[in-house]
């Protein structure tokens, strides 16, 4: 429980660090000049004319900041298992996902974990559907068989 607990820190921890440093934050950049050229500079080019049609009123989805840290979270976790030590993060990112999504669609724990199944033995697989619930779908925690 204390390394879940301190990975948990240390993926907020990472989350923040790369909040702070967003462009727009007041945060000087530097920018790479030109070099000066003894030819003729090129003529500029026209902007394409900007359509005064009213806006779509369809939102745009946005990313969910916290499913990627949520994720991160999740694989380091899993990562410490012994079997899943070199197992590909972005394979184990989906699988955790996958597990979560057949739990929103009514299966069960068991179904769930069959998932990892093709590539891990089923007390592994069992592992990553409890972690996958933990730190992917908390709202999915009465599933987990006691």
């Amino acid at each position: 429980m204390a390394v879940i607990a301190v990975v948990a820190v240390v993926g907020v921890l990472g989350l923040l660090a790369g909040l702070a440093a967003l462009p727009g934050d007041g945060a000087e950049r530097s920018v790479a000049k030109p070099a000066a050229s003894a030819s003729t500079p090129m003529p500029a080019k026209a902007l394409p004319m900007v359509d005064d049609a009213e806006p779509s009123m369809v939102p745009t989805p946005t990313p969910d900041p916290s499913a990627s840290a949520r994720e991160a979270v999740f694989t380091a976790s899993v990562k410490q298992r012994k079997a899943l030590k070199d197992a590909d993060s972005y394979k184990l990112g989906r699988l955790g996902w996958d597990m979560c999504k057949a739990l929103e669609e009514g299966k069960g724990f068991a179904a769930a974990a069959a998932l990892g199944t093709s590539g891990f033995d089923l007390d592994t697989s069992e592992y990553i559907a409890r972690v996958a619930i933990v730190n992917l779908c908390p709202h999915q925690r009465d599933k987990i068989p006691v």
